[in-house]
């Protein structure tokens, strides 16, 4: 599994496809899963209180309710949290998030291409490149977009292996290099 990162991830996901019976029914699950992930991720006394070995497993299993209560999480999404947090996971849940995504995407035919821009893209050029990276590789492609000032301007994307350098700073590598060879030839 590529994003989790985490062989432990693998069990909580077929286990969590299986119990739901269909992708459908995952991906449902996940807006709510996310909200708690998102609290757990931005409190630093969330995950002290969840990682405290002096406070008894049923108060943070109370908290852990609460967090699914608030996010609207189902009861598939609720026993899931209180397995993370029973075996003393429920801090990776964004790692399980991840796998989960993975899943989904495996299920469905899409794979994630990176884009690497100066600036972000609009939503036609987004399009542009999706549309492109979908023709090339006959399958659905979902893009994952990341700012990086040292490429001066242009693009890189990443479509698993393939590589596809549009930027100005691969393109004045290329020029120095030229001028390089030439200089030493002469």
């Amino acid at each position: 599994m590529r994003a989790a990162g985490a062989a432990f991830t693998r069990p909580y996901v077929d286990a969590l496809f299986e119990v739901a019976g269909s992708a459908d029914a995952v991906e449902a699950l996940l807006p709510s899963l996310e909200t708690v992930a998102r609290a757990l991720d931005a409190s630093e006394e969330l995950r002290a209180f969840s990682t405290n070995p002096a406070i008894p497993r049923a108060v943070k299993r109370a908290l852990v309710a609460s967090l699914a209560g608030n996010a609207g999480a189902p009861e598939l999404a609720g026993r899931l949290l209180r397995t993370l947090l029973d075996r003393g996971r429920v801090l990776a849940l964004s790692a399980v998030l991840d796998a989960i995504r993975e899943r989904l995407d495996e299920a469905r035919g899409v794979v994630e291409a990176t884009v690497r821009s100066v600036a972000p893209l609009g939503a036609d050029a987004e399009t542009a490149i999706r549309e492109a990276l979908e023709a090339r590789s006959g399958t659905r492609v979902r893009l994952r977009t990341e700012l990086d000032p040292s490429l001066l301007s242009g693009f890189v994307v990443r479509l698993g292996s393939e590589v596809f350098d549009a930027s100005l700073s691969r393109r004045l590598a290329r020029a120095r290099k030229a001028l390089e060879g030439a200089s030493g030839a002469a």
